[in-house]
């Protein structure tokens, strides 16, 4: 190089315990994914209240939630309480559904047709009282798992939050 220059090497700077504690915060990513997580299922919960879908549009009111006024997809919760986070080795977390309410989960996550097995049909009550026996049933999605644009935000927040506070800062949030 012609000119003038300065050579610094990473012993010379006041910011190598800061960066020290970079390297370190992110060498294990596991308190970021559950900070992560929390902050999923706690959004992922919030569309059972709002019935409002990762994309903001709103679900398709059931008839059950017409007769009664209780939300759509809440009519004895096993649903909305089987929603929780696994983190996924060191670097991942899965936010879903499953539990006692896997073999549906996804039925009303991406919406689809029941067909009746046999002749005997679909025998069951509507939320109305009445009795119906039908061949099929067409289930509308109401998607419930997913990332708004306020969960991007978020996950931007927390995971600066976790620098800031390796590096010794404060972060103010609003990436």
């Amino acid at each position: 190089m012609t000119g003038v220059a300065i050579v610094i090497s990473y012993e010379d700077i006041s910011a190598g315990p800061a960066i020290d504690a970079l390297l370190a915060a992110t060498s294990d990513l596991r308190p970021l994914m559950e900070d992560i997580g929390a902050e999923l299922e706690s959004s992922t919960l919030d569309r059972f209240e709002t019935n409002i879908a990762p994309d903001g549009t709103p679900w398709q009111r059931s008839l059950h939630s017409m007769v009664t006024g209780q939300p759509t997809l809440v009519d004895r919760g096993y649903l909305r309480d089987s929603v929780h986070y696994v983190l996924d080795g060191s670097d991942a977390v899965e936010v879903g559904a499953g539990g006692i309410a896997a073999a549906y989960a996804g039925m009303h996550q991406t919406g689809g047709v029941i067909t009746a097995k046999g002749p005997g049909g679909l025998a069951f009550h509507l939320a109305t009282g009445e009795f119906v026996n039908v061949q099929s049933v067409e289930i509308p999605a109401r998607p419930y798992v997913g990332l708004s644009s306020a969960d991007d935000q978020a996950i931007l927040d927390i995971a600066f939050e976790h620098l800031a506070r390796a590096a010794g800062a404060t972060f103010q949030g609003g990436v």
